[in-house]
């Protein structure tokens, strides 16, 4: 279940919910809009509006995910990927010939970013302070959290469980107007059988109905697709001819208009919504204005507005039991009367029913609307403004470059939405993408990337191994520490690194292994910013500092000292346009060069830059 709700498909179902979701809000603001322009017009016309779009609303996810996606692209982003273009036309290149992309400072939006200078002791104590007691966390936990559902995995979960609620909920109704039906007995008196024949004949209602008597009900109900029922309630011996009348009249308005079968589909339709407060809403309008209809329909043919309402308010207060079953239309029902005795008292209303005619082209209208709306990504629109999601997108790229410079991104914007998309970039064909996809984990220091690293300690590209061992020292968790061991046992070249990762996570389980690893080597301990990390404070490269373009030609000086130092000055720069060249720097053969490029690709963040 966990790995189900883990999946991408999972992240595309949650994703084309929340299009589907946007675009049912903008149809039932069209349909309101509508019914509200259709005030003057009969309530058969304005159930109609409502009808069709909740109808409309059924079909959106099928045809969302059939046709062809438009997306709706902002200016801005149009803009930019415009300006981007040009950049790469006009050939900016670093001097060793490898294309770097000169990013405007507003390429990512102003967020809360966490500060951290990785590499560093002082940074470690104050995470170590920060976290507290998760510090101590079992590692059986961990594993669990790794593998567990994602926040959009538990809300897919939890709508399923919604949806199946309701429709085991309309299903029990269905089944209980079902029994009582089947308990119930055909009328004794054979005019009312006979009013109801004639009455049927004039609507034009040429299917088998059954009419039956039961005292489980209180008010007539209506039920009942391929052949209706009409349930009355024992009280009806007692009724005078006028009243029969008035109520077959309405009841069978109800088989006329194939009311029935718009009931199921709003109960599915609320079913599927049911987390959208609009569609309820829609579905109370819809079977306000069914019962309205209804009403018009027994007025239409001749019966007196006050005689009308005189019978409904009577029948009303007849009512003993509780509600009719969802399965089923109950004449009176208490939460629509007021209005209904405003409409029936009301004078000059149009009662004519709808015509085929008029079904028909509002059907097309929803359809007009629909296939349309239905191809444009609507969210997808909107997430163009979200760098997550921009970056989570860049992920899917073909070119390995652009990849990785995504994966970067995503370290530095330290979203967890970010985690599960670079997991996967785990395993990617290049060895590069791996490697920047694992240093942006330990960044982001998310618990779940603790089994996905350890698992790249057996990496077939070695650089991609040290970079697993330092993010699961970012990470701080003793849930790394056996495993770090163990990768040391296999690959003696990880010592300093996993040295450097034990000292950051801290505790008495990793001070013991970091001590047997001093122990072993045959030297005594070190403070761990100088271990791997090394002081800060290089005067090397200063006079390029103003530089740019000097500083990364000097990541490829053949001293390593002046590498060291230019990404040190680089990072203390923080020019977006030297992020490529630092992560080409990542493979440079002298560790303290590889670690002075993670601590600069950690500093270059526009919008903490912008923030300070």
């Amino acid at each position: 279940m966990s790995q189900m709700l883990g999946s991408p498909y999972t992240v595309f179902a949650v994703n084309l919910a929340i299009d589907v979701l946007l675009k049912a809000t903008i149809v039932l603001a069209i349909a309101g809009l509508a019914s509200w322009f259709l005030r003057g017009a009969s309530a058969a016309m304005r159930h109609a509006v409502w009808s069709v779009a909740l109808g409309s609303l059924l079909i959106l996810p099928l045809l969302s995910a059939a046709l062809p996606a438009w997306r709706l692209e902002p200016l801005y982003v149009s803009l930019k990927v415009e300006n981007v273009s040009l950049e790469v036309e006009a050939g900016a290149t670093s001097n060793d010939g490898v294309l770097y992309r000169a990013l405007a400072e507003d390429d990512l939006p102003a967020v809360a970013v966490r500060t951290s200078d990785a590499l560093q002791a002082s940074h470690a104590k104050a995470m170590r302070s920060k976290r507290g007691e998760a510090a101590v966390t079992p590692a059986s936990a961990v594993e669990r959290g790794s593998t567990g559902p994602s926040a959009a995995g538990i809300a897919l979960f939890i709508w399923v469980v919604g949806v199946l609620v309701l429709l085991a909920r309309l299903g029990f109704d269905m089944l209980r107007v079902h029994g009582i039906t089947r308990r119930a007995q055909e009328p004794r008196s054979t005019d009312v059988c006979a009013l109801a024949q004639e009455l049927a004949a004039s609507l034009g209602v040429r299917q088998r109905i059954r009419l039956l008597v039961s005292g489980e009900v209180a008010v007539p109900v209506t039920w009942g697709l391929w052949v209706p029922v009409v349930l009355l309630p024992q009280a009806m011996t007692k009724w005078s001819t006028e009243r029969k009348r008035i109520v077959l009249l309405h009841e069978l308005a109800h088989v006329a208009r194939f009311d029935y079968a718009v009931l199921l589909m709003v109960e599915v339709a609320c079913a599927i919504y049911w987390f959208n407060p609009l569609v309820w809403l829609a579905a109370r309008l819809n079977a306000l204005e069914r019962e309205r209809a209804c009403d018009d329909h027994a007025l239409h043919v001749g019966v007196r507005s006050e005689v009308y309402a005189t019978h409904l308010f009577e029948i009303a207060c007849a009512q003993v039991v509780g509600r009719a079953p969802r399965g089923a239309f109950a004449m009176a029902r208490a939460s629509s009367l007021a209005q209904r005795f405003r409409s029936i008292l009301a004078r000059g209303l149009d009662r004519a029913p709808i015509s085929q005619r008029q079904l028909l082209s509002a059907s097309l209208t929803a359809l007009a609307v629909a296939f349309p709306l239905a191809s444009f990504e609507i969210w997808g629109a909107l997430q163009e403004g979200d760098p997550v999601a921009m970056r989570v997108r860049e992920l899917q790229n073909d070119d390995p470059l652009i990849r990785r410079h995504a994966a970067w991104a995503l370290g530095e914007l330290e979203s967890t939405r970010g985690v599960r998309p670079l997991i996967e970039r785990l395993r990617d064909d290049d060895a590069d993408v791996r490697l920047v996809a694992g240093w942006a984990l330990g960044e982001i220091k998310d618990y779940m990337a603790i089994q996905p690293l350890i698992e790249r300690l057996e990496d077939e590209d070695p650089l991609v191994r040290e970079m697993a061992v330092l993010s699961l020292g970012e990470i701080e968790h003793p849930a790394a520490v056996s495993a770090l061991s163990e990768a040391l046992q296999q690959h003696e070249q990880l010592r300093e690194p996993v040295i450097w990762a034990l000292g950051e996570i801290g505790g008495r389980e990793a001070s013991t292994a970091r001590a047997a690893v001093f122990a072993e080597w045959g030297r005594n301990p070190w403070d761990n910013d100088e271990v791997w990390t090394g002081r800060l404070g290089s005067d090397v490269a200063r006079p390029l500092a103003r530089d740019l373009s000097a500083l990364i030609a000097a990541l490829r000086d053949d001293d390593p000292s002046m590498r060291r130092s230019a990404a040190e000055w680089l990072g203390i720069r923080g020019d977006e346009r030297a992020v490529d060249s630092l992560l080409d720097t990542l493979r440079d053969p002298q560790p303290p060069v590889r670690a002075m490029a993670i601590w600069a690709l950690d500093e270059i963040n526009p919008s903490r830059h912008q923030s300070r």
